[in-house]
């Protein structure tokens, strides 16, 4: 070959291998941050997902009964006793935090925690501790000697815990009921 004249195949062949070099490194890079994006997203979904449990974790569940004594000649009730429980096994509630408000259209009254009109009888204790746990059930009596709900009354009983977890009931007074009975409200 004369000296002007130079084979550039060898240099064409490597320069390709250079740029698909190139090309795969980019790709693999890309590859890596998409991936490790998409490993971010799952770890905050299961980080959301575990707090959403924790907080449904931490819901009341009301009994169905609702029992009123009404013991006075003006048909008002005396007392309110009703069973509480936690709505899932992830709960833990403290008795002792609890907050009770009874409204009606003319009556709004808060028994705050540690209010001596409040009592809690544990009817299925599992530790014996003060936190409400999955498998116990409590009762709560509420005196309400000092609240005038009475005949005819429609109230509701909104119970919240320290945590926010809250569960409420509506009930209705029955207007035809006597005096110094007990009654099982709907």
């Amino acid at each position: 070959m004369p000296p002007g004249d130079c084979d550039d195949r060898a240099f064409t062949g490597l320069e390709a291998a250079i740029v698909f070099i190139a090309v795969i490194v980019v790709a693999s890079v890309f590859t890596y941050v998409v991936l490790g994006m998409g490993m971010t997203t799952s770890q905050k979904s299961q980080e959301t997902m575990h707090a959403a449990l924790g907080e449904a974790g931490s819901a009341l569940r009301p009994g169905q009964s609702v029992i009123a004594k009404l013991d006075n000649d003006q048909g008002l009730i005396r007392f309110l006793e009703f069973d509480l429980e936690t709505a899932t096994d992830l709960a833990v509630i403290d008795m002792g935090s609890m907050t009770y408000t009874i409204t009606t259209k003319d009556v709004f009254v808060t028994f705050p925690p540690g209010d001596d009109r409040v009592t809690v009888t544990w009817r299925y204790p599992e530790d014996g501790g003060p936190l409400l746990e999955s498998g116990e059930v409590v009762t709560v009596r509420l005196e309400m000697e000092s609240v005038e709900v009475g005949r005819g009354d429609t109230f509701t009983l909104q119970i919240t815990a320290a945590g926010g977890a809250t569960a409420a009931l509506t009930r209705d007074v029955p207007a035809g009921i006597a005096k110094n009975v007990y009654v099982e409200l709907f």
